[in-house]
């Protein structure tokens, strides 16, 4: 039976992870550096920590922080300004999770600035009982700790959680941690490598909204996505 659930951030609840690729590849080439898309879909989910290392490999030479200042600030900016767009079904889910008395929490490998910056601007912050940043953890995703401190504070055990995400990294970690993971695909699809991994396979959270509100059983998932 579920009695928590716990948001991953970007590409679930906001859709940042598109603004945040090409925004990226803008600052990179800026600083004289072409870097494709694939090398910035490598760092989605995961920590800023495990992502220097990953773009300090691959671009020797490249002032891997000063790229994510200048990523983070107009990210952030947008985020401020209201607009940093919502995935669709975000409201349904929230009203739905209240309606059936599920506390929510978000469970982000973003920064905390940027965490409240989205959320904020999109009017939401307030709506989940706990907010916890990868920066609160040692490892990063896929590894388990972000949900497990996630489920601590919401006071309840890991595997009564629910956990949303949109990235290998993220249900992985999600089933790492023991809970039922539901994957809502954002840039990165679902692939038979995460069958293992995934409960639930839905186009958006207004389909997960409709799971919930029928009590359904969790399913293995398809071969493609939804």
């Amino acid at each position: 039976m579920i009695r928590a659930v716990i948001f991953d951030m970007d590409g679930v609840l906001t859709d940042s992870e598109r603004l945040g690729v090409a925004i990226t590849c803008e600052a990179g080439r800026e600083m004289g550096f072409e870097i494709p898309e694939s090398a910035v879909m490598k760092t989605l989910g995961i920590t800023w920590a495990a992502s220097v290392g990953l773009y300090e490999e691959e671009f020797p030479g490249l002032d891997v922080p000063k790229m994510f200042d200048c990523v983070r600030e107009r990210l952030v900016s947008l985020g401020q300004q209201g607009k940093m767009p919502l995935k669709p079904g975000v409201h349904r889910i929230l009203d739905t999770l209240e309606r059936l008395g599920i506390p929510k929490a978000v469970a982000s490998s973003n920064g905390p600035g940027a965490i409240r910056a989205y959320l904020t601007g999109a009017g939401i912050v307030g709506r989940f009982d706990q907010v916890i940043s990868g920066n609160e953890c040692a490892k990063s995703k896929p590894e388990p700790d972000i949900f497990l401190l996630a489920a601590e504070r919401l006071g309840v055990p890991p595997e009564a959680c629910l956990v949303v995400e949109d990235s290998p990294s993220g249900v992985r970690a999600g089933r790492a941690a023991g809970m039922t993971v539901c994957m809502i695909p954002d840039l990165a699809p679902f692939t038979e490598e995460l069958r293992p991994c995934c409960d639930w396979v839905l186009p958006s959270l207004n389909e997960l909204a409709d799971a919930l509100e029928r009590g359904r059983t969790p399913e293995k998932p398809e071969a493609q996505n939804g």
